[in-house]
């Protein structure tokens, strides 16, 4: 295997590991600031990162480009950036980062679902649908079976607003595959940072974020820097570059690591509880984002659809 490809599998799977690692961080932050705020200081770091990259190598910055595609890349800020960080800190402030991050492992099926409704797009092979089955069997042990065994209201209701970021995930990458038609990846996720950041400050600023002694802690300034650097410049740029070296199926298939990151770190960091039930949903919901990722060299002429 020569050192491209093996770079690219490497910066492919710490990335995993960053996203995985953001569930427990942004379970700490969210019970030390207010989510806006954590939100907008975030994704300002990574929109400076993001927008010098580009005016650097690309000499390329947002005013130069169409009208029409600023009013894409705000769409996608309000979707992928303002909407899922929404959903997904508010989330994270009632139930755990492992039940969380292993929800959210369902990412990929939302995706799959809305490019069927909204693009047409279609599996290759029908038994791919089986794995979205699996993966809402999985999600039903995280949150149903194990709230008859032990119920909490808490975690039932930021369960609920974690799916409620998976949908918006679901949404923002279906939209973004059609702008990503006609502008690179790494320039449509930097306008959508960037919008997401903006909707965030304006919803920071009812939270007065400049009289918050909090942002001036250490917990917080490096919590930040972990999502904002690591998670998402780091992140999406290790992301795209695996796109284009390795290809997108052999590239998404590693996004099967983030639940499993997501529980083990929580655990660690958090001393969270891992039950039986999590577990399983875990189980169920990689193996069925594995039948739906898994590589189909035959021809996908939709006359042959019917294995």
């Amino acid at each position: 295997m020569e050192w491209k490809v093996l770079k690219a599998h490497f910066l492919i799977f710490l990335t995993m590991i960053f996203w995985g690692i953001s569930w427990p961080v942004a379970k700490i932050l969210v019970t030390f600031a207010p989510p806006l705020t954590i939100g907008f200081f975030r994704f300002l770091a990574a929109s400076i990162l993001f927008l010098s990259f580009l005016a650097i190598h690309h000499r390329r910055l947002m005013p130069s480009l169409s009208l029409t595609t600023l009013k894409w890349y705000f769409l996608l800020g309000g979707l992928g950036i303002f909407g899922y960080g929404i959903f997904f800190l508010v989330g994270l402030h009632f139930t755990t980062a492992a039940q969380g991050a292993i929800i959210a492992g369902l990412n990929p099926a939302s995706v799959s679902i809305f490019a069927h409704l909204l693009l047409g797009e279609r599996f290759s092979r029908k038994w791919k649908y089986s794995g979205i089955v699996l993966s809402f069997i999985g999600v039903i042990f995280v949150i149903g079976v194990q709230a008859l065994i032990e119920f909490r209201l808490d975690y039932f209701v930021g369960n609920i607003l974690i799916i409620g970021a998976v949908i918006c995930w679901g949404l923002y990458s279906t939209v973004g595959k059609k702008v990503m038609t006609k502008e690179s990846p790494f320039e449509t996720t930097a306008g959508a940072v960037f919008f997401g950041m903006v909707m965030f400050g304006i919803g920071a600023m009812t939270e007065k974020f400049w009289e918050l002694p909090q942002i001036f802690d250490w917990t917080f300034i490096i919590g930040v820097i972990i999502l904002g650097l690591f998670v998402t410049f780091f992140g999406f740029y290790f992301y795209f570059n695996g796109v284009k070296t390795l290809g997108a199926s052999n590239t998404s298939i590693y996004i099967n690591l983030v639940p499993l990151f997501g529980a083990v770190f929580s655990a660690i960091l958090l001393r969270e509880s891992i039950y039986w039930t999590i577990i399983v949903g875990m189980i169920l919901i990689l193996l069925g984002i594995t039948i739906i990722n898994y590589p189909d060299n035959r021809s996908a002429n939709p006359s042959s659809d019917d294995d």
